[in-house]
């Protein structure tokens, strides 16, 4: 899911994680900002839960993965160290928002987080 990967968040704004130590995609995540700046665009770093385990498997987790609303910007959360850092970060990118962070781990199963059970469901 690229809303893992990176979201804009203003006119030519993109966020991308910092890769955590222990980050299993920290070439993906230099590779991505490297790409964004020397397209022109501003890069913010967003901290990375770094890696994160369901069952001995690693499993998708990101902070990127947010929902935007009204009042509120949603952050997963993962019990992970930079928990508070990454909503601490978001809430700076929308000042005029409240950022909470609420734990993500049941809608994580399924590979995504907030923003992508937020999307459209297609007519059947």
């Amino acid at each position: 899911h690229v809303d893992n990967l990176a979201r804009f968040v203003a006119a030519n704004r993109l966020a991308i994680p910092e890769a955590a130590e222990n980050d299993p995609n920290w070439r993906i995540y230099q590779d991505a900002a490297a790409r964004a700046r020397a397209a022109g665009v501003e890069v913010v770093a967003i901290p990375s839960p770094g890696r994160v385990l369901r069952d001995e498997d690693i499993v998708p987790a990101s902070y990127m993965n947010f929902y935007v609303g009204n009042a509120a910007v949603v952050v997963p959360l993962y019990g992970a160290e930079n928990d508070a850092a990454a909503v601490a970060a978001i809430q700076a990118l929308f000042p005029d928002r409240e950022a909470v962070g609420l734990r993500a781990d049941a809608v994580l199963t399924g590979g995504g987080s907030f923003h992508c059970i937020s999307q459209q469901i297609p007519q059947a």
